[in-house]
């Protein structure tokens, strides 16, 4: 049983890579290595040493979502050529934190027991993990957090 919090997230901006599909042969993971190739293209960065994997439009039909793995940067930020930019407007979160490991297992607990349970409802928008600067990817305990955007049950 994990105790997630409940948090308001500032407007941010996110450049990076982006994929569209189910993940079915660890893209995502792939992804983040061809970014990181690029990673000193991006800048001015808002927060040096953090990371945001951004996923949003889920069609449940296919299953296929769309995936940013980027940087948040300042509203000045130049987008490089063959990234994009999206900007994740202020919003309230329900905030779990996991491992590369767990991720998986967190978020079904969070849409499958959590969410249910909670007195909360998931809302449209931008769902993302945020890597900290304390994120180690090559080490398989590193906390990062996992943001899915809710409000009050009416």
């Amino acid at each position: 049983e994990m105790e997630p919090k409940i948090e308001k997230q500032a407007a941010f901006s996110v450049i990076g890579l982006k994929y569209r599909g189910k993940n079915a042969n660890n893209e995502i993971p792939h992804l983040w290595g061809e970014f990181m190739k690029r990673e000193d293209e991006v800048k001015p960065r808002a927060n040096p040493g953090t990371g945001h994997g951004v996923m949003c439009n889920y069609d449940m039909e296919t299953g296929e979502f769309d995936y940013l793995a980027g940087f948040d940067v300042l509203p000045e930020a130049e987008t490089p050529e063959g990234m994009v930019r999206w900007d994740i407007p202020e919003a309230q979160y329900v905030v779990f934190p996991c491992s590369i490991p767990t991720i998986g297992d967190v978020i079904e607990y969070a849409y499958k027991k959590w969410l249910p349970d909670s007195g909360y409802e998931h809302t449209p928008g931008h769902e993302f993990e945020y890597y900290p600067p304390s994120f180690d990817p090559q080490e398989p305990d590193s906390e990062l957090f996992i943001y899915i955007p809710v409000k009050k049950k009416e």
